[in-house]
Order: C-alpha cells, then structure tokens, then sequence
C-alpha cells in the first residue's frame, strides 16, 4: 500500500521537463501540420492553374500542328475570258551540256556565264601535246610512205625499160627466152611493189585522219547558238566524255512555258488556244502566248497532261526554270488589254478577321506569322488583295483559333 501511494506522488522536480517537452507542445505540432497541408493544396491548385494557362497559350508553339496551304497568286485583269489556269515553268527547247568528244584535262576555257556564242564557235580547249605529237609522226610516216612509192614507181620504170630491150633483142632473135621472162618477172614484181607501197600510204593517210579527229575532239565547240546558263568546270580539271560537261548552252531566244493541266479540264485545251503567262519574277508584267504542243501522255501519278506554251510576245529577261501560271484564255488578249497590271489574290478561305482587321496567316520556316492585309472584290473562290504578301507567298486554309503567331506548323499530307 505503501508503494502504491508512493507512484501517486506528484513530482515536482519533471515538472520544467514536461513543460519543455509535454502535451501542450505536442498539440501546437499537430495543428502546425494541418496548415501546412491546407498550403501545400493551394500552391498545388495555383501551380495547376497557370500550368493550365501556360500549357494553353504555348501548346501551338510546342506542338506542330498540320495545316492545308494555299499560296497567293497573280491574277488575270481578263478574269472573265479566263477558261482554265494551270501552273508550270519556263523551259527553253534548246539547252545542252556541252562536254568533249574525249577524255582530257581542260587547259583553256574561252566563255563565262552570260557569254553569248554562235554556232561553231570555239567554247575551249583540252590538252592537247599527246595528239599533237601523235598526229606529227603520222605525218612524218607519210613522208615516207610517199617516199617508198616513189621508189616503187621508179622500180617499174626501170623493170619496163628491161622489160622492152629484151623483148626487142628476142624479136630480132638475138636474145633469148629466159632473160625475157626475167625481165617480165621483174616488171610484175616492181609493179605489185608500187602497189603495196601506195596502199600504205593510204593506211598512213587514214591514221592521219584519226589522229586529226583526236586533235579536233580536244577543242569544244558550242553545237548551237545561245547563252552560256552555267559553267560547269573549271581550268585543269579532267574532264571525261560521259561527265556533266564544261558549260550548259540554252538558247534564251526560243523558250516555252509546260504547264500540267489536269486531266479533267485536259478537254478545254486545244493547239493554237490562246494565253496569258505571268511570271512570279515580273509581277507587273503580261507575256501573251498561245498552245503550241500537248503532250501526247499523261501523268498517271498527278493525273495530269503536260502542255506547252510558246511566248507571243519577247522574252527579255525571262529564264529558265521561272516558275510560271498560264491562263488559258477564250480570245485572244488585245493591245489594250494587256496593258492593265495583273491582281494580287488569295483564297478566300485563307482570309480571317481578327481584332476587327482582315489577316492571312502566312508560314515562315514552319512557323505561323499573322500579316495584315488589305482585301478587294471577289474573284470566284478567290479574292483580290489591295494590300498583302508577294505572289508565292505560302497561307493557311480555313485556319482556326489555335493558330496564332509563332505556332508550329506543318503541311497536311492529301
């Protein structure tokens, strides 16, 4: 009983103990921790948030999204007699890579790019040492081939002279028939010698010949008039006969435009219908032109029939490989109409209104640029732009609200 009354006793001396370290303490832990959690929930809501807003905004910019493009155009004035457009590119009938008939190193080239030749004209030269050399010594074995002949000639002179006397001595009786058939012999002999000594040289003459022809093939000649579009080698480089060549020769006077019409509309095109060509490089200018060839097969993978166009009026200026559209047009374009300067169109669809202004969204290394434009009348399913990007331009079809400047883009595959 003792004992018991004993552990009942108070002891004062833990009391500072247990107010260092007793429940009161404990209790202020737990409600320290509760507030922390309700923290903990609220950064967690907030970060959420704008991780939200952030991942909304920035989602076009981070992921590419696929778009269908159009392109901004150049548009006929003669909208109205227009029956059919179709893209292609300019290309000249006449357009070679001018390469040797032999293998050698190029010692001299006589043109540069833009240099204007005519036929025949001397474009540049191989090494040439070996077939010089080689054409001096068949001239030398000539020399003495001819030299050999002679003798041979001389040879049956002589032998017909003998030839004579003894058949002379053997009429008159005073020689006899064995020096006669000699001398007969002879004759033939010396003759047959003549023979053989006049067929090496013309063995030697036809050397000649091929070693004159090498010597030619060593010097490159242009195979028509035209311009020099590009060089393609360089002086002491080796050229081989099956290579690239030494130049490109096109003849810039005599240039066509092939463009692919579709299969569909192949029907509305006929040879002698009359165009208006309008190149990308001169946005401002009208080429009339007029169907001088339709290919005679079509292109299964785009379903297309290729036509050619030849240039009405001058081509100065124009090159090869200029892309082109061709307005295949009802009548022909007059003089006055031809004046009036090409319009600028877009497809409709491409055309959005944001912040009360119109706008294209056009693509720039595969990113979204929004560009202000400035819109004009109708044009079927086109429309006339007053104000905007340059003809070529790339824009997005029926864009949405996503797309907004520097959004990552890529072409939807058709």
């Amino acid at each position: 009983m003792a004992d018991e009354l004993a552990s009942l006793r108070i002891q004062r001396d833990d009391a500072p103990a247990r107010a260092r370290t007793g429940d009161r303490p404990q209790t202020t832990g737990k409600r320290s921790g509760g507030i922390g959690w309700l923290v903990g929930l609220i950064v967690l809501g907030v970060l959420g948030t704008a991780g939200y807003f952030v991942f909304r905004e920035g989602q076009g910019r981070m992921f590419s999204q696929d778009v269908e493009l159009g392109s901004v155009t150049l548009m006929s004035p003669a909208q109205n007699d227009v029956t059919l457009v179709a893209t292609g590119y300019v290309y000249t009938r006449k357009k070679a890579a001018v390469a040797p008939k032999t293998t050698g190193r190029l010692a001299r080239l006589f043109v540069d790019e833009g240099s204007v030749v005519k036929e025949g004209q001397l474009i540049g030269e191989l090494e040439s040492a070996d077939a010089q050399a080689q054409l001096a010594q068949v001239r030398a074995d000539i020399a003495a081939a001819r030299a050999k002949v002679e003798r041979a000639r001389a040879d049956v002179e002589d032998a017909r002279i003998k030839f004579d006397r003894e058949d002379a001595l053997l009429k008159k009786g005073a020689g006899t028939q064995g020096a006669f058939d000699d001398a007969k012999a002879r004759v033939s002999t010396a003759r047959a010698q003549l023979a053989a000594a006049e067929a090496d040289v013309r063995a030697v003459e036809a050397r000649q010949q091929a070693a004159a022809v090498l010597l030619e093939n060593t010097r490159v000649k242009a195979p028509f008039a035209g311009t020099v579009v590009r060089k393609l080698a360089e002086v002491g480089e080796l050229i081989p006969p099956s290579g690239v060549g030494i130049v490109t020769l096109a003849d810039l006077g005599n240039l066509e435009v092939q463009a692919d019409v579709s299969e569909s509309q192949f029907g509305k095109v006929k040879v002698g219908t009359s165009t208006e060509i309008l190149l990308d490089a001169f946005p401002d200018k009208r080429f009339r032109g007029e169907v001088s060839e339709i290919r005679q097969t079509v292109d299964r993978a785009k379903a297309s029939v290729t036509v050619k166009v030849k240039f009405s009026d001058p081509t100065s200026g124009v090159l090869p490989d200029m892309a082109a559209k061709v307005s295949f047009l009802s009548k022909p374009l007059d003089a006055e109409a031809l004046k009036a300067a090409p319009k600028l169109a877009v497809p409709a669809d491409a055309v959005v209104r944001r912040s009360g202004r119109a706008m294209l969204l056009t693509i720039d290394d595969d990113h979204v640029h929004e560009v202000v434009v400035t819109l004009g009348g109708a044009m079927g399913s086109l429309v006339e732009l007053t104000d905007g990007p340059s003809p070529g331009t790339h824009v997005i079809r029926h864009p949405d609200d996503r797309l907004k400047e520097g959004s990552s883009v890529k072409e939807k595959k058709k």
